[in-house]
């Protein structure tokens, strides 16, 4: 079972690269040990309105691989900084 350590839901950090976004996410379990889950989605222009999808392209898996990178090198600091401070 786990809980949100952040109360309103908000990501702990954000990548984006043309239209392609990851973010990172922090939880903790009932113990209080910290996990990290990511989102990943494309934001896109329909009319006026702006549209997200989880769908992508061949064209945007470039940019996904980026982004994903990022956020797994972020999640790895912030598992050694917590492992640091144990």
């Amino acid at each position: 079972m786990t809980k949100e350590s952040n109360e309103n839901n908000q990501p702990v950090k954000k990548f984006r690269l043309r239209g392609i976004s990851a973010s990172v996410f922090e939880n903790k379990t009932e113990k209080g040990q910290a996990f990290f889950k990511t989102t990943i989605q494309r934001t896109y222009k329909e009319g006026k309105s702006f549209k997200t999808t989880n769908t992508f392209s061949r064209d945007d898996l470039p940019m996904l691989v980026e982004v994903v990178s990022a956020a797994w090198r972020e999640i790895l600091k912030r598992e050694s900084e917590v492992s640091a401070e144990e």
